[in-house]
Order: C-alpha cells, then sequence, then structure tokens
C-alpha cells in the first residue's frame, strides 16, 4: 500500500474536518492516519475520551462507505515529568516525521490549523517551530513534503459544518474533562477549546447535533 498523505488525528473537531475532507475529497488517494496518545501529568482522563472518539469516528467513517486510510497509533508516555513538557504539536509532528521516513512516497502532510488558531498571539511561532520539527526529523523539504492546510480559511462555524452531524457528534475536543453522572465525563466548557465551541453554539442555536 502506498500513501499520498499522512493525517494526524486527535478525535477533536478540528482534526476530523481535515480527515474527513482529505479523505472525501481524494477517494482515489490512500492516507496514512495515526494517533498519537500523549500520556502525561495534567489529565488522562482527556487521552481516554480522545482514544474512544479516534475509533467511533473511524469505525464511522468505514460504515460510511470512506475507507481510503489506514490506521496506526503511538503512545508517549511522560507521565512521571509532570504537566507536559512540550507542546502536543511538537510531539504529534515528531511522531509524523518518523512515519514520513519509513514511507519515502508519502508527500503530503495535512495540517489541521483553522482560521481562528491565526487569531491566537504567537500561533504562527508555534506553527513555524512544529513545521521545523517536521523536516529536520523527516529529512525532508518542503519540495518533497508538502504540508496542506485544507482549513486555513473557515473559522469553528464553517469547520463544525464541513461534516456530517454524525460525525461530528462523536468528536472530542475538550482539555480537561471532568466527571458527570453515571462515571461519564463530559465537557469543561472552562477551557479555550470548550469556549470557542460554546461560543459557536450560542450564536447558532440548535444548527449542530453536538
Amino acid at each position: 500500500m502506498k500513501y499520498k498523505g499522512i493525517i494526524p488525528f486527535s478525535g477533536g473537531i478540528d482534526s476530523t474536518a481535515a480527515l474527513y475532507l482529505t479523505l472525501t475529497e481524494n477517494p482515489d488517494k490512500h492516507y496514512l492516519v495515526f494517533k498519537v496518545n500523549l500520556i502525561n501529568g495534567e489529565n488522562g482522563s482527556r487521552t481516554v475520551k480522545e482514544e474512544q472518539a479516534v475509533i467511533a469516528i473511524l469505525d464511522e467513517l468505514r460504515r460510511m462507505g470512506i475507507q481510503n486510510f489506514t490506521y496506526r497509533r503511538l503512545s508517549y508516555d511522560y507521565s512521571q515529568l509532570g504537566p507536559p513538557p512540550i507542546w502536543d504539536s511538537e510531539a504529534v509532528n515528531f511522531a509524523a516525521a518518523t512515519c514520513v521516513r519509513a514511507y519515502p512516497e508519502i508527500e503530503e502532510f495535512v495540517e489541521g490549523a483553522i482560521g481562528d488558531d491565526y487569531l491566537q498571539e504567537g500561533f504562527q511561532d508555534r506553527l513555524d517551530q512544529i513545521e521545523k520539527v517536521l523536516y529536520l526529523v523527516s529529512e525532508r523539504t518542503a519540495e518533497d513534503l508538502r504540508i496542506v492546510f485544507p482549513l486555513k480559511d473557515m473559522m469553528k462555524y464553517e469547520v463544525m459544518k464541513s461534516m456530517p452531524d454524525n460525525i461530528l457528534k462523536l468528536t472530542w475536543s475538550c482539555r480537561y474533562p471532568e466527571g458527570a453522572d453515571m462515571w461519564q465525563l463530559k465537557r469543561c466548557h472552562k477551557c479555550a477549546t470548550c469556549k470557542t465551541i460554546d461560543r459557536v453554539l450560542q450564536h447558532h442555536p440548535g444548527e449542530f447535533d453536538y
């Protein structure tokens, strides 16, 4: 099996939209989809919810007949170090780069950054840093490994509208899940990710099954 590109996948809204759009817009191409479990001392329940979301979303895509992907999963446990010593995206791009080295035919890296991200102070600097990690570790260049941004010009509302409701409702984007009834976990509504989603839901009542 030869892969057109590699798609990092966390099970969150943005990465799910990037995955869905890439697969459906390129049905004749096959992609390597991978999840990096970052087990750290900050919030283990987030890892659990993201893992559940990833499995449910990929199963639903297959049920819908979208099967032009291969899924792989990696785990890094640095919980003994306390709070995460690096940005999640740095670990993800490092892992992606090692995959790229194993599959030299890969020519695209699908980045899930959305329009809202670019409004954050310092985001472009962070993006530049993780791109350097990708190219350094993969020993590739921008000429033979293209980074594509399918969501770059889309704000969160547009991102949420870009996928079917049956996929959107399976995503998980909260960074600090809290306990709920029946031993379940719910969104915290306090982290920056939750606040962005909640603003969309408040401004567009009834539009999303989320």
